[in-house]
């Protein structure tokens, strides 16, 4: 009976030397574990002409991911989120691409522009990288089998939009058109799009100018090509900065005519650098800059007291773009790969409006047009 306490201590000592090693295996496993971060790829253009959109973009991706780390993360890791620029250059943007691959970050946002966009898939797509562009919407990216996910409508979709509104809501059955050259991808698919749905309603576009906003010296013979034709309405196709430069062009020679510019323009910037040459210009936007959702209006007043300004599109884009990464990861299944689990999740819920991501990675969204007036943009009348 003595002898009995001793056998139990031997056996409980020799069972801790057994379990000694699996518990500092588990134990360092764990301590991994805690310091693993989950890495974020963005690529932005955070220099050149388009800094403004690509500014906004990374803004509302890093929003996103400062308030998910204040919730823990994701599955109890960290969020890292590696900001790159592409400086709206094919070269910066493979550089980019290249880097964050190595890096090996989960996927990677933007970039911004259809071309840029373009240049980092050659890149993430031999990788088996996962790349989610909030921005890029141009018909080469739309229905295609592979790794990009678009997290808004094709242009085929908002160039409809902007035929129907020109011809059905302001009786514009004549235009004239100058595009960008500089984001080619997107300013050639966007202007064969309008043309096709501007003449099934019986638009005519009386005449097409490009321009290369890189190596453009003056404004003035572009102008007189577009007001020549004497359209209904001019219709421009570039990024604020230079639609905010032709329209205070045109306004010195003309007042009256009136100026739509594409989505791509409809920026704060085009009101601050346009001043009153832009007062009546009317834009589409890809999210209601007056929803009184309360997700919505609690991401615009955190925006405000993050970055001090009001956010674009891009921005609120690229919120929601952080968001459906972070909530597919969340719901990942066992084996399941990320863009698995991206489509299996769909549809999300936005800032304002449920979307679905198709099975090819692709979104619809709905769109309004808003006017400026008085230096601030407003709901476009009916």
């Amino acid at each position: 009976m003595k002898r009995e306490p001793q056998v139990a201590v031997g056996s409980a000592i020799h069972r801790l030397l057994f379990l000694m090693p699996m518990m500092l295996l588990v134990g360092l496993l764990l301590q991994s574990c805690a310091g693993e971060v989950y890495k974020l790829g963005l690529i932005s253009g955070l220099s050149g002409g388009n800094a403004d959109s690509g500014e906004a973009g990374r803004n509302g991706a890093l929003l996103a991911v400062e308030e998910a780390n204040r919730m823990g993360g994701v599955k109890g890791r960290n969020i890292d989120l590696l900001i790159r620029d592409d400086g709206h250059n094919r070269i910066m943007a493979i550089t980019a691409a290249q880097d964050l691959v190595n890096q090996r970050v989960e996927a990677i946002i933007g970039a911004f522009s259809t071309t840029m966009t373009e240049a980092v898939m050659t890149v993430a797509e031999p990788a088996g990288m996962l790349v989610f562009t909030p921005t890029s919407s141009a018909l080469q990216l739309v229905g295609k089998e592979d790794n990009l996910f678009r997290l808004c409508s094709s242009t085929t979709e908002n160039a409809k939009d902007y035929a129907d509104f020109m011809v059905r809501r302001r009786d514009y059955s004549t235009t004239t058109i100058a595009f960008d050259l500089q984001n080619y991808s997107f300013s050639q698919n966007w202007v064969a799009e309008f043309e096709k749905a501007y003449s099934r309603l019986g638009g005519e576009i009386k005449a097409q100018s490009s321009f290369n906003s890189l190596v453009l010296t003056g404004y003035n013979a572009l102008v007189d090509e577009l007001l020549a034709p004497e359209p209904e309405a001019v219709l421009l196709v570039a990024n604020s900065v230079d639609v905010a430069r032709l329209a205070q062009q045109i306004r010195k020679v003309d007042t009256s005519t009136p100026i739509i510019a594409v989505e791509w323009a409809g920026t704060q910037q085009l009101i601050e650098l346009g001043g009153k040459a832009v007062e009546g210009v009317e834009v589409l936007q890809i999210f209601d800059k007056f929803g009184t959702q309360e997700r919505f209006l609690r991401f615009i007043d955190e925006y405000r007291k993050r970055f001090k300004i009001e956010p674009n599109f891009s921005g609120v884009i690229a919120y929601e773009t952080v968001q459906v990464i972070l909530e597919a990861e969340k719901n990942r299944r066992q084996g399941e790969s990320l863009k698995e689990a991206i489509l299996r999740n769909s549809p999300y819920q936005g800032l304002q409006q449920e979307f679905i991501i198709n099975e090819y990675g692709d979104t619809r969204r709905d769109s309004s047009f808003v006017i400026i007036r008085n230096q601030k943009f407003e709901k476009s009348p009916l």
